[in-house]
């Protein structure tokens, strides 16, 4: 059987026993739980900087219309509503493509200073074969190129920002592992801000680094660095492949 999902209150309570090993059993006050959420989002939030510390990755579909060569993602509340709300920001795509008549076609995820800095065509239209990953602070634009010519259906795997936790929410929105690396995380913050640095030990920061490097680990997310040797945007490539 299943253990039952965890309520937030009870995850930041279980992250101040850690700081406290005095009184470890004493009950939340003052504004312990307040503080502990506020901790608990500012560090969701940061993960999704560069989502390395985000460990779990969704696949998204939408369809594009003919001609449409960007789409926005974002959160529901966003105005103007973007394209895609569900699951939310995209912080980190790993891999995408389009589909037609049950056909694959993968796309080449292709820098954003590579696809300015190339000679523009003219707006094209045809089958989509880079796309183009543009962060900014509240949605993400991705735009694939050239545009497609008829409908198809763009498939989006990476990392999506996680959602802002409440007092009435638990953590199913988390995976089981991640809650022994975030409840040291909280700990280490709690501790800085409720005046209890000297509860933070070197022994508690050895069990936090070593969880941080198990989460690190679990990340999808490579951080190695690729130079192309020759732009795949120039036309000899497309000639190539006979495009």
């Amino acid at each position: 059987m299943s253990e039952p999902q965890q309520s937030v209150r009870s995850f930041i309570n279980d992250s101040y026993q850690i700081i406290s090993s005095a009184t470890p059993t004493a009950p939340l006050q003052g504004n312990d739980l307040t503080m502990g959420i506020n901790i608990l989002n500012r560090l969701l939030n940061q993960y999704a900087a560069n989502g390395l510390m985000i460990t779990v990755s969704k696949q998204v579909d939408y369809f594009l219309g003919i001609g449409q060569g960007s789409i926005t993602i974002g959160e529901p509340d966003y105005v103007p509503t973007p394209d895609i709300t569900s699951p939310g920001r995209l912080v980190n795509l790993l891999n995408a493509w389009v589909t037609l008549d049950n056909v694959t076609y993968p796309l080449i995820d292709e820098s954003r200073t590579e696809f300015w800095s190339s000679y523009k065509y003219a707006p094209l239209v045809g089958l989509p074969r880079y796309v183009i990953v543009q962060p900014q602070t509240n949605l993400t634009v991705v735009q694939v190129y050239p545009g497609p010519s008829q409908p198809y259906e763009l498939s989006i795997y990476g990392k999506w920002q996680l959602s802002t936790l409440t007092s009435n929410d638990d953590m199913s929105s988390l995976p089981s592992y991640y809650f022994m690396y975030l409840q040291f995380a909280l700990a280490k913050y709690l501790s800085v801000y409720k005046a209890r640095a000297a509860a933070w030990t070197p022994m508690l920061e050895e069990m936090y680094l070593t969880l941080e490097k198990d989460m690190v680990a679990a990340s999808s997310t490579n951080l190695d660095i690729n130079i192309n040797n020759e732009s795949w945007l120039n036309g000899a490539w497309r000639v190539r492949a006979g495009i």
